[in-house]
């Protein structure tokens, strides 16, 4: 049985979705479609185009609590997604 729990926070406009399984995790940003995750592959990485699943960039190996702090203080900060910016923090 896979184990599933979900958090999720609305942010200037954003959903901003946190989901925990026994086989990862993925932090997903609606309605942009971006996906953080570490499924599949066993490394954080970050899916900045929904149309192009197969791209994906390595992100920093932290957890996906931080992640998603990450994530929500930028979209409060940036008063939205500035994707390049999102992704050097994410890298950092």
């Amino acid at each position: 049985m896979i184990k599933r729990n979900q958090d999720q926070v609305h942010i200037q406009g954003k959903i901003v979705y946190k989901a925990e399984t026994s086989t990862g995790w993925a932090v997903m940003i609606m309605p942009d479609e971006i996906l953080i995750d570490n499924y599949h592959h066993g490394y954080n990485h970050i899916h900045p185009d929904s149309s192009n699943h197969d791209l994906k960039l390595e992100i920093k190996d932290n957890t996906d609590d931080k992640i998603y702090n990450i994530v929500c203080n930028h979209i409060e900060k940036n008063e939205g997604i500035n994707l390049k910016k999102l992704i050097k923090e994410l890298k950092e």
